[in-house]
Order: C-alpha cells, then structure tokens, then sequence
C-alpha cells in the first residue's frame, strides 16, 4: 500500500486537475494561514471538491504558483497548479483549517491507445476552431497525462471533472474527454447557429 503524506485541504465547489491552473481569491483566515505554511514550509496542499454539504474523496494535490495581488485587508489572489491525484485516508488535526493524510493515486499500467489520444485531439483542435477561429492544440506537459492537458483547457462540467480525477486508466480517460468535447463542440455549434439566426428570427433567409 502507498505511503500517505499529510497535506493541508482546500475544499472548494471546483475540482482541479493534473497541470491545470486556476486563480483563486484566498479570504478566509484559515486558507489565508494554508497559504502562509505551504509557501514558508515550500509544501503542496490538496484542493477538494465539495458541493451541498457532499465532499469528494480524492483530490488534487497542488501547489501555489504565483501570487497576483495582495489586498490590504489581507486577501491573496494566487494562481495555483495542479501536480497529482491524492485519497483521503484520514482526517488529521493539528491546524486552523483542515488536513488529512493522503495517499497518492497513481495510474494503472496500461497501454495508452494512440487512436484514442489522436481522436481526443481532433475533438480538441475542432472545439477550439468553432470557439476561438483558432486550430489549436496546447503543449504538452512532462509527466502530465494527455487527458488532462486536453481537459484543463476546456470548462468542463465538475462531474465529468471529478470522474477525469477519479480515473486510473487513461484510456478510459480518454474516452471521457472525447465524450465531453463531443458534447461540447455540439452546444458551441448550436449556440453559433442561434446566433447567425437571431438577426432573422430563426428564419432561414431566402434569396
């Protein structure tokens, strides 16, 4: 069984994922005293979905990455970065905001499917050339699963988020990623031909 490590928890209503990075807005005294230990102590913490009063039970271990803004009452804005999955074991005591020890989750031994990762891919670059006009892909990350490269650049609905998170096969992965882009690429399409419709009540136009 893996060794467990205890971090500090961020709970939030969000679910971070491996290499992606996200602002927070840090106002409450606790988060404000995890901030302040994990940058002294130079620690990774973990962020935890929880949403009506129902809190995951694997998170992401992170680490803050940049500091944006100090406010003079005492508020941080920082950007923090995903590193990997994590279990809550146990809860642990000790602080003024919550930690537990954690064990990591690491990925099956699997064979990654390269024509699952090629139409993951496809789906990816065809979202962002209906949203942005753009064909693009983002770079790679090392040590980073393509899966979630693909899905921190998406907003993605949090379940299919915690299920990427939950995941150890990533070619399962994968196959949540294309389902998802497919999904969203379908509503970006609907919502561009509402928009170019608008202007003639939903009445194709004739010549």
């Amino acid at each position: 069984m893996s060794e467990t490590h205890k971090y500090g928890l961020f709970v939030l209503n969000l679910v971070l994922l491996p290499g992606e990075r996200v602002p927070l807005h840090i106002f409450e005294p606790r988060y404000r005293q995890l901030f302040a230990d994990c940058v002294l102590e130079d620690t990774p913490f973990v962020v935890l979905y929880s949403e009506d009063e129902a809190t995951a039970s694997i998170g992401c271990i992170a680490r803050f990455e940049e500091v944006l803004e100090r406010h003079d009452d005492g508020r941080i804005s920082v950007v923090v970065r995903g590193l990997a999955p994590a279990e809550i074991v146990q809860e642990a005591n000790g602080a003024m905001y919550f930690s537990a020890e954690c064990r990591p989750c690491p990925d099956d031994p699997v064979s990654i499917d390269p024509t699952r990762a090629a139409k993951a891919t496809a789906r990816f670059v065809e979202l962002a050339q209906e949203v942005t006009g753009l064909a693009a892909t983002p770079d790679a990350e090392d040590d980073v699963p393509w899966s979630y490269v693909l899905a921190a650049h998406v907003e993605l609905p949090t379940r299919i988020k915690q299920a990427l998170l939950e995941a150890r096969d990533e070619n399962a992965r994968l196959d949540l990623v294309i389902r998802a882009l497919d999904h969203e690429l379908a509503a970006a399409e609907r919502a561009r031909l509402a928009a170019e419709r608008a202007p003639t009540n939903g009445k194709v136009p004739h010549d």
